[in-house]
């Protein structure tokens, strides 16, 4: 529902929350250009096999709620799951064997919790080495009527440890990893039992790993990506941009061959004129959750320029530029609010970035491209630098930071 008043509009604009349930796909989806889902959609729909795809784009472009709206449109076809690594797991303390045993459980949860009628023995195979891991770290239920309940019981009090405890994470990962072909054998045997129940096949879509540090996403992609490969059912997992500016990213590439980026919305052209087409997009975004008339129009577009064209950090400038409004006892919000919540971002970055990172974004805004080493795959990570696109790729500095890159800053 659209926000008509400021107290509405700081519960909608909450840059954590991502669109997920039909009804806000319906009211708040916005169709981008250069959106790879038509590519994706048809690719997964026209391919018999099990497919292994890299999703990436910028922390904050969107990717989840396009991974959403793509998970709507297939369910003639796939059973999608779709769950965040971070909601389940430590993404400071994660390995492949976490991320493998993460699909065997939300593969588990969604078939027992949706009531699909897979066969008994299967689930009897599944719950067998399910009990087995729980054990090892004190994991029990009672005994259920139904083995599906008890499944359920086992994989959600299993995955809830994981989460949060790190000793039972050390105990089950040694556990699994002498035991991964039976952990793989039970995600396939799952899967096929989804097919035969339901006639879909399931598609797992594995969200944050990009924000993982870039040392942790490596290992993954680039250590262990066969194992990543090995589940014969179809998987997307997001993967940090800054990791496509890495020489060993063609190693990824032989591995996982399809790969698609969601580019980021623009706001102005590579050599400095307005992009309109972008611009709209982007101030379509907010009124779409919050009426237009709650926004001064120079506002409005204020906040659109400093988005940098991440929606993320649309929806975020928005809510603080509404707090502001709000304390201020203002009825909309002005011009004044924005840059109060453009300073208070500013600041965020003036303590995180060091001087010799203020020089290579001196270098960014006046050449519009990045250096294919680690000091400029660090400002990728942390939003400094964005990356466009349009016939060709190049790059620019966050609009909020620009003021820090005058003499003196």
């Amino acid at each position: 529902m659209k926000a008509t008043s400021l107290k509405d509009a700081l519960n909608v604009l909450d840059p954590e929350h991502s669109l997920r349930t039909d009804e806000e796909l319906r009211d708040y989806f916005i169709a981008r250009p250069m959106s790879p889902l038509e590519e994706l959609c048809i690719l997964l729909k026209e391919t018999a096999g099990p497919q292994k795809i890299l999703f990436t784009g910028h922390r904050g472009s969107g990717k989840s709620t396009e991974l959403a709206k793509l998970a709507q449109g297939l369910r003639d076809q796939f059973l999608p799951i779709q769950y965040s690594i971070k909601d389940r797991l430590n993404l400071y303390d994660l390995t492949y064997v976490d991320v493998i045993l993460s699909l065997g459980l939300e593969l588990s949860r969604t078939a027992t919790e949706r009531a699909i009628q897979v066969k008994p023995e299967v689930l009897e195979h599944v719950l067998e080495f399910t009990k087995e891991i729980s054990k090892e770290v004190g994991v029990d239920v009672k005994s259920q009527a139904e083995v599906g309940t008890e499944l359920n019981l086992y994989v959600v009090k299993l995955g809830s440890k994981l989460g949060t405890e790190d000793v039972t994470r050390t105990v089950v990962r040694e556990k699994v990893s002498h035991r991964l072909t039976d952990l793989l054998e039970s995600i396939d045997f799952l899967a096929r039992e989804v097919l035969r129940v339901s006639g879909r096949r399931v598609l797992l879509i594995v969200e944050d790993l990009d924000k993982a540090d870039l040392k942790t996403a490596r290992e993954l992609f680039y250590e262990h990506a066969t194992a990543l490969l090995e589940p014969a059912v179809s998987i997307i997992y997001t993967f940090p941009t800054a990791l496509r500016h890495d020489n060993d990213f063609m190693q990824v590439r032989t591995n996982f061959p399809t790969c698609f980026v969601l580019p980021n919305l623009k706001t102005t052209l590579e050599d400095g004129t307005r992009d309109e087409a972008g611009a709209g997009k982007l101030r379509e975004i907010l009124t779409r959750r919050v009426d237009e008339a709650l926004f001064h129009p120079d506002a409005l577009e204020r906040l659109v320029e400093f988005s940098s064209g991440i929606p993320r950090e649309l929806v975020a400038l928005a809510g603080l530029a509404c707090l502001q409004a709000r304390v201020s006892n203002q009825p909309r919000i002005e011009l004044e609010a924005v840059e109060q919540a453009a300073d208070s971002r500013r600041r965020e970055y003036q303590v995180l970035l060091s001087s010799e990172q203020i020089g290579l974004l001196r270098k960014v805004q006046s050449s519009k491209r990045v250096e294919n080493d680690e000091p400029y795959r660090a400002l990728l990570h942390n939003l400094s630098v964005l990356e466009y696109r349009n016939r060709t790729v190049w790059y620019d500095v966050h609009p909020v930071i620009k003021p820090l890159l005058s003499e003196g800053a």
